[in-house]
């Protein structure tokens, strides 16, 4: 069964987003109050409507209460994105998200009962300062709790070596959840030597890792941060 979704706002982000899950095969009710970028994205989605998201009555009228999550992402004005929210929530929606443009917007929409609080601008400084301090760090995704996701440069202490040998749980405390690895493809048409990049798949204790793996990894920021300064 397809999953259901509305998106109310279509800024960029909101944008972004309804287009993401449209192309991902989901049902995308698009909601604005800008009649122009409703018929810009009519075409693009299950179904766009232009609506003031703060009348119950009309919001009411869409039936949202039945559908998956309805993800709030007025950047303008943060009033409307609380009494959207909490009107979405009386309404009975099974999930809210909404976005917070900063800390004190996120602390207000958690301490309303928002289901899940996004925070676009802050995630994005996050990941930039992080690769700005550690060039090995390609990307990262965080948890919270002092958790994350970091995908680096395979260390020279790696190379060569089995996973069995690195031994990252216990030396480390960390996971690997993937390898991003480089196959050598030869083009018949241009007679050249490419490489394209894939998903090595789970790995095993025998995984040897190559010189350019990128490594998935999964653990505590302190922990990831032991492997990153190997030097």
């Amino acid at each position: 069964m397809r999953k259901k979704f509305a998106v109310i706002g279509l800024g960029d982000f909101g944008w972004s987003v309804a287009i993401s899950l449209a192309e991902r095969n989901a049902e995308v009710v698009a909601i604005d109050q800008d009649i122009e970028i409703i018929d810009e994205i009519k075409d693009k989605v299950t179904y766009a409507v232009r609506l003031n998201s703060t009348d119950e009555k009309a919001l009411r009228s869409l039936g949202l209460e039945s559908i998956d999550a309805v993800i709030v992402s007025i950047g303008t004005n943060f009033e409307n994105t609380i009494l959207t929210s909490v009107l979405l929530m009386n309404l009975g929606v099974k999930m809210v998200i909404a976005r917070a443009a900063s800390k004190i917007q996120e602390t207000i929409l958690k301490k309303l009962g928002v289901h899940q609080v996004i925070n676009p601008e802050l995630e994005i400084a996050a990941k930039v300062s992080t690769s700005l301090i550690n060039e090995d760090v390609l990307d990262y995704l965080d948890l919270g709790d002092g958790h994350a996701i970091f995908q680096i440069k395979t260390p020279k202490e790696f190379v060569g070596k089995s996973l069995n040998e690195i031994e990252l749980r216990i030396r480390f405390n960390v996971n690997l959840i993937t390898i991003k690895r480089q196959h050598k493809i030869e083009n018949e048409e241009t007679s050249k030597t490419e490489f394209h990049e894939r998903i090595y798949g789970v790995p095993t204790a025998s995984t040897i890792i190559d010189e350019n793996d990128k490594l998935v990894l999964f653990g505590r920021e302190k922990d990831i941060k032991k492997i990153l300064d190997l030097k």
